[in-house]
């Protein structure tokens, strides 16, 4: 193992102990409260190395700008780390007069600790925590200055004195592990050589820390104590780090060290702290701004163009920025007050997608997997299309789709990579659902920017005419797609996976439809290549089911795929896929049987799998599955399963969105995320540590970037979806609303959305309690003959009016068809 990790660890585990005022971030006392030595041997060399990558409790926020590659992470106590740099830096309060010292990261009781993302959906974290009469506030927002638009984080404290006069020291820690680990170094290849700090200086001249080689904190106003504290004896012994740093120092003698210069090459963990004296009557404020040069500056210049905006005007102008993007461009939604959280969660989702674009391309999370995945970013795509943001996914289909596309003679064993869309993730791990996934996208986003766009014209030749042929001519000889890992949730990478033949179907048949929209003389050889892939998925899956119903199998499920017939676990959720996003149940693509199959899957994975509404994934990851429980919420919407829709909602927003976890210390739980979803949420955090997993798990990347689509997608269609857009084009509205949403006299409105038809909609339903009436006002028709369903809930049906004409309707009707160019439907119930 490396010595820097042991001695990390050893750190740690003595500081926590001990009870030692020491800043232990919140993911660290997670592991140590529920210590295991069974660790991931697959991905790390030893217990202290999975220690120091964090494996295990992947929880905090994350900051940055839209379509750039520096996000920025904070912690559980309000913690910022650059992903790319070295260092984090964290607020805390120290009062010489009892020479005490007040560390977020352990809040005794009676000490509020509270985080919350600006007006709950501003991709900007405050974190606020109360000490007596002082509360130290702190703010972390990502934005860019000067000329070249560099990116930046702004971490702006403000000490407050509240019922009272306060006086101490506003401190800031400089530290060499953040909300996310100390060092990300794993056997998958992952590895930053200068996640640690070896060397610190600081310039009182500029009032300007350097980090290793690097820039670090610019304080806008120069600290009035500073203390740096380092290893230079390059002494290996824990106790070295816990008997000389900033807290114990000021604990004991009530000053910093006042050194300005140290290095640390043994455990490479050197510290700092920077120190603002306050003494304040009730009411008043010190304010100290704080700048992160998260990307490459350099040089006199630079330091002038970080510094020339002030700290007020470059919050303002991102607050413009975000607040114009998320409240007044695209799809807006607003719904009833008591669900008006759902609103927020669906922006901020935008904004976290949007900020995980890099240049374009849509990575599914800011560290391990800061990335290009083709599976993740077609659904991260068309999420953003259909959100108004259609200029980030044609860039990203367009211009970086070609970059991963295959050409020549090259080979993966029987496969032919020619014509294959994918890079490394996809070539390594064989994941040959990528395909289809292309073209679906390709054919979605086509239909979304309607026909004066030529998006399709543009990407037919090669892109969709070679890639539909790799499918057509890529598989096994029972005709399914290779054996690979496909979708890491679904098993095992020597198998196939009915999960790739879905996308296959689902791709093919949108490159066909795209081939016939165009008038392609390839239409009918990708019609056949579709036919083919779908006759022989059914057969496959027919056979499958008769294999189980012959070993005495009472309950219908498709397994993961055909070499695993009667493995009733959880990898059966990729059976969601045929439901959604693939929508292979509309006209039943795979025939009859195969379609009730599908349905009983759901019922099958709701009885075994799914706790609460969240959906448990013992079979690969031993952690509940926030995308994953997502996507199952979309495929009841689809069927038309509100209750269990909305219970997998509930848990999704209530469990993993805004989860309260346990406490630091005292008595009071600490807020772990807002507004974001893991890739897994950890068994141990959901149950307040009632259930802890009795071996290692799994924990990928938070915010998801696919889960925050997911979330996109599925508010989008509990409002409205299409459907039939190639046979009897219609839409339902407010699918997913629940009764209990329209409580008293509320409204629903959609704004200027994106649609498959190319054309905005929008639509206001209005709901009078009294009368017991639902009024419908179709306030941005489409041009198109498109007729709507509503699916009455609130009770039977007693009149419908369509543009004041009375129409008759069977009353025990529950989907009432709405003419197209209806302007206004008013349904009366009872």
């Amino acid at each position: 193992m490396a010595r820097h990790e042991e001695l990390f660890y050893e750190v740690m585990w003595r500081a926590w102990t001990s009870g030692a005022t020491y800043p232990i971030p919140w993911w660290a006392l997670q592991a140590l409260r529920a210590w295991s030595d069974d660790f991931d041997q697959g991905l790390f060399e030893s217990k202290q190395a999975a220690f120091a990558a964090n494996a295990l409790y992947r929880y905090w926020n994350m900051i940055g700008v839209k379509d750039a590659g520096l996000e920025s992470l904070v912690g559980q106590a309000g913690e910022i780390a650059p992903v790319y740099e070295a260092y984090a830096v964290s607020g805390f309060l120290f009062e010489p007069d009892g020479r005490r010292l007040h560390l977020p990261q352990t809040p005794r009781p009676g000490q509020l600790l509270r985080q919350r993302m600006e007006d709950d959906h501003l991709p900007v974290v405050e974190t606020s925590y109360q000490v007596g009469t002082a509360t130290l506030q702190q703010k972390a927002l990502a934005t860019t200055v000067g000329p070249s638009q560099r990116s930046m984080v702004l971490h702006r404290l403000r000490v407050t004195a509240e019922g009272g006069s306060a006086r101490g020291w506003l401190c800031l820690s400089l530290l060499p592990w953040g909300p996310s680990s100390f060092q990300r170094r794993d056997r998958a290849g992952r590895y930053e050589l200068d996640r640690q700090l070896t060397f610190v200086r600081y310039l009182p001249a500029e009032a300007r820390v350097e980090v290793n080689s690097g820039w670090g904190p610019v304080f806008d106003t120069a600290p009035t104590h500073v203390g740096l504290y380092g290893n230079p004896l390059s002494l290996a012994d824990p106790e070295l780090y816990l008997q000389d740093n900033p807290w114990v120092e000021l604990g004991t003698t009530g000053a910093l060290n006042g050194v300005h210069t140290v290095r640390d090459g043994v455990a490479r963990m050197c510290t700092a702290a920077f120190a603002w004296p306050y003494d304040l009557a009730e009411g008043k404020t010190l304010a100290v701004d704080v700048r992160l040069p998260v990307d490459d500056y350099r040089g006199g210049a630079d330091l002038v163009a970080l510094r020339s905006p002030t700290a007020d005007e470059l919050e303002a102008a991102n607050r413009a920025f975000w607040t114009g993007k998320l409240n007044g461009s695209g799809l807006r939604l607003s719904l009833p007050a008591h669900v008006t959280h759902l609103v927020d969660l669906y922006r901020l989702s935008r904004a976290t997608v949007l900020i995980l674009a890099d240049h374009g391309v849509i990575h599914p999370g800011p560290t391990i997997y800061d990335s290009f995945w083709v599976r993740d970013s077609s659904i991260e795509g068309i999420a953003s299309a259909l959100a108004g943001d259609s200029a980030l996914a044609e860039t990203q289909f367009s211009r970086h789709y070609p970059t991963v596309f295959n050409q020549g003679p090259d080979r993966i064993d029987a496969v032919s990579l020619h014509g294959f869309f994918g890079g490394k993730h996809e070539k390594d791990d064989r994941e040959w659902d990528s395909n289809g996934q292309a073209l679906w996208a390709f054919g979605r986003l086509d239909r979304i920017l309607g026909p004066h766009s030529h998006f399709g014209a543009r990407m037919f030749t090669p892109y969709v005419v070679e890639g539909a042929r790799w499918i057509r001519d890529n598989r096994s000889e029972f005709g399914l797609l290779h054996s690979g890992w496909s979708a890491e949730h679904l098993g095992e990478k020597d198998k196939p996976h009915y999960w790739d033949d879905f996308w296959g179907v689902a791709g093919l048949y949108e490159a066909a439809r795209l081939a016939d929209r165009l008038g392609a003389s390839e239409a009918g050889e990708l019609w056949g290549a579709y036919d083919d892939l779908r006759h022989d998925l059914e057969a496959s899956i027919r056979w499958v089911l008769d294999r189980q119903r012959e070993a005495g199998r009472w309950e219908t499920f498709i397994p993961t795929g055909p070499a695993d017939v009667n493995r009733r676990d959880s990898t059966i959720v990729g059976t969601i896929a045929y439901f959604h996003p693939c929508r292979l149940y509309q006209s039943r693509k795979l025939g009859d049987a195969v379609d009730a199959a599908a349905h009983d899957t759901l019922d099958t994975i709701w009885a075994h799998f799914v706790d609460g509404g969240g959906l448990r994934h013992d079979s690969a990851w031993r952690a509940y599955g926030p995308y994953l429980g997502l996507q199952l919420a979309h495929a009841f919407l689809l069927i038309g399963d509100q209750q269990r829709m909305d219970a997998c909602l509930r848990w999704a927003v209530g469990e993993a969105a805004y989860a309260a976890g346990p406490p630091l210390a005292g008595s009071d739980s600490v807020q772990i995320v807002s507004g974001a979803w893991n890739e897994q949420h950890a068994y141990s955090v959901a149950s307040d540590f009632t259930h802890v997993p009795s071996s290692w798990w799994y924990m990928g990347d938070i915010p998801h970037g696919w889960a925050a689509a997911e979330f996109q997608l599925l508010m989008r269609d509990i409002c409205f979806f299409e459907s039939g857009e190639d046979e009897s084009p219609h839409v339902y509205l407010a699918p997913g609303v629940l009764p209990h949403w329209l409580t008293g006299d509320t409204k629903l409105q959609v704004q200027d959305a994106p649609t498959v038809f190319g054309e905005l909609f929008g639509f206001t339903l209005t709901h009078d309690a009294a009368a017991r009436e639902v009024t419908i006002d179709i306030t941005q028709p489409m041009r198109a003959p498109i007729t709507y369903i509503y699916p009455l809930r609130l009770g039977k049906l007693r009149r419908l009016a369509v543009d004041g004409i009375e129409t008759q309707l069977a009353l025990e009707t529950t989907d009432l068809p709405i003419p197209a160019g209806t302007e206004q439907a008013v349904i009366a119930y009872h």
